[in-house]
């Protein structure tokens, strides 16, 4: 099954498939393999759900209030100003529903993977429950977390049942060895609801009398535009035509233009029409795209600062109305749009189709529907509570409300048994975006939550877009081009391993190289001299793991 064509089969079915068989393939498409033929563990496990110690029910609270607190670690708050330490109503309201009182231990989001791997490397006094900064199948190994199926069989009876009716959110979570260690986000729901793609200054397109650009010609035309026709107004070239994010592989959207999926959630890796593994930045094709990069390097329509720049960079351009395009999820038109408007600035930020070339189909990548774990520490003083706790957040419709809709009467209401956000919401009194206003809450955490399509957990996605309707019509606008990346899939302890060595010495020698030919740093002659080079730090035994692993992965999923 060639991925890229998957259109034909609906988007749903092949989010299903990626997370039924994500685990039973053994393999990774973050950083884990080893080639071995060894059929997987989880082809014969027993679920979680049947196991004989399982419990009907728990009564909330679990335990007599101010008795049992549990230290949990996570990114902070998405929405700086208000840390989860403050105390934030929505978690206030889950301390007095469960009797367990939450220690946060956290950290802004640019710097968790450095504080909880210094926790990490320690290897004493970890928290209770924590985000895993890598595979949950190393930190077992490491010993840093705990098998979670005997917990979620006896304290976790919203997981089962979640598992029950959604086998392929279970599989997806099993690793090689037949058990669960984490629970992990799952976000198809979000991605289909919430697209990631180009988003552009409409009103400076329609200031200047110019299209939404489609082809490479007509985005050089717009962006030349940008940079010497004053968009802006101020009667200087200040205008920064292009400011990705994610560095090279941000730019990496416009490989659509040539089928190829270089973006940060394949990142390159993909398979071609016979289902052969390869590693895209190294085709031909992309060296043609990062010419053209280079060109717009040179005429100063990308950002100069592209490779280092931050989401706060790039923000802090847009609310000085000097960026006419960025990528970003396509909710954030309304927050740049709230940007601007504080600054002064009536802005349309709109998001455009996938950018499209003449042999290939546009698209715009999901992320992979599996998302960020969290795991139960071998330090953890209550495990059993551990998981009650998580379960009511993560799978209860009672937690899963006060997780995606905050407090009731303030920024939602129940109508006909359906959560609907409040003008609270979309209207907020302190002008704040939509997602910032529910994050002010506590909503939208950087705990695991779900956002599915279908069921209770969709509720989210949904209501957001039906309190939007203009945001709806954008979605709706690029929905038929949305298609999943290279699976996320985990593997052995082996495999992680080494595909972790392999690829995080590849990578660094590609994102360095890459950003040096598109700076001009490095001409363009030697692309054949990085070709081999690359070659010779593994890529062929990268790309050998990594084809075994999707033959694994591609005979699952025709079971």
């Amino acid at each position: 099954m060639n991925m890229i064509n998957t259109r034909n089969i609906g988007i749903t079915a092949v989010v299903l498939a990626l997370a039924a068989t994500s685990v039973a393939g053994c393999s990774s498409g973050s950083g884990s393999g080893s080639g071995s033929d060894k059929q997987p563990a989880s082809e014969s496990k027993a679920p979680a759900a049947s196991a004989p110690a399982a419990q009907s029910d728990y009564k909330l609270p679990f335990v007599e209030p101010g008795t049992v607190s549990l230290r949990v670690s996570a990114s902070d708050n998405l929405y700086a100003p208000k840390s989860l330490t403050q105390g934030l109503p929505v978690w206030n309201e889950i301390e007095k529903r469960t009797g367990v009182k939450i220690n946060w231990e956290v950290v802004p989001d640019s710097q968790y993977l450095e504080f909880i791997n210094v926790r990490l490397a320690a290897g004493r006094n970890l928290p209770d429950l924590f985000r895993l900064p890598g595979s949950p199948v190393k930190a077992a190994a490491d010993g840093s977390i705990i098998p979670l199926d005997d917990l979620i069989a006896k304290n976790a009876p919203n997981i089962r049942k979640l598992f029950a009716e959604n086998p392929s959110i279970e599989s997806g979570m099993r690793a090689p060895d037949g058990k669960i260690y984490a629970i992990s986000s799952i976000s198809d729901g979000a991605y289909v609801n919430d697209p990631f793609g180009w988003l552009i200054r409409k009103d400076w397109l329609d200031k200047l009398g110019l299209k939404e650009p489609q082809t490479l010609d007509e985005w050089y035309t717009v962006l030349k535009a940008f940079k010497e026709k004053d968009p802006n107004g101020n009667g200087r070239q200040d205008e920064i035509p292009l400011s990705p994010d994610y560095s090279y592989r941000g730019l990496g959207i416009f490989g659509s233009v040539f089928g190829l999926h270089l973006f940060v959630y394949s990142n390159g890796y993909f398979p071609d029409k016979n289902n052969k593994v390869e590693y895209q930045w190294l085709k031909p094709e992309a060296k043609e795209l990062v010419t053209w990069f280079n060109k717009l390097y040179n005429e100063g329509l990308i950002d100069s600062q592209f490779a280092v720049n931050k989401s706060e960079q790039i923000d802090s351009g847009i609310s000085r109305n000097v960026v006419g395009v960025t990528n970003h999820f396509v909710n954030n038109v309304n927050r740049f749009n709230t940007m601007m408007k504080q600054a002064g600035v009536q802005s349309d930020w709109t998001i455009t189709n996938p950018p499209k070339g003449p042999n290939a189909e546009p698209f715009y990548e999901m992320g992979p529907p599996i998302g960020q774990a969290f795991g139960i520490s071998k330090d953890a003083k209550n495990p059993d509570i551990a998981m009650k706790w998580l379960d009511y957040i993560y799978a209860s419709e009672e937690g899963a409300r006060l997780v995606t809709f905050g407090v009731e009467g303030l920024s939602y209401t129940v109508e006909n048994g359906k959560p609907k956000y409040t003008d609270w919401v979309s209207n907020n009194p302190d002008k704040l975006a939509f997602n910032d206003a529910l994050r002010s809450l506590g909503a939208l955490p950087t705990t695991p939550f779900l956002r599915m399509r279908e069921g209770f957990h969709s509720a989210q996605p949904v209501a957001a877009l039906e309190k939007d309707p203009p945001l709806a019509a954008q979605v709706n606008k690029v929905k038929k081009y949305i298609v999943p990346s290279y699976p996320k899939i985990l593997g052995t302890q082996e495999e992680v391993e080494e595909l972790t060595r392999l690829e995080s010495d590849v990578n660094t020698f590609v994102e360095e190289t890459i950003v040096k030919f598109i700076t001009g740093r490095s001409p363009l002659t030697e692309w054949d001299t990085f070709v081999k080079n690359t070659k010779s730090m593994g890529v062929d035994r990268i790309l050998t793991i990594r084809q075994a692993q999707y033959d694994r992965y591609l005979k699952a999923l025709k079971k």
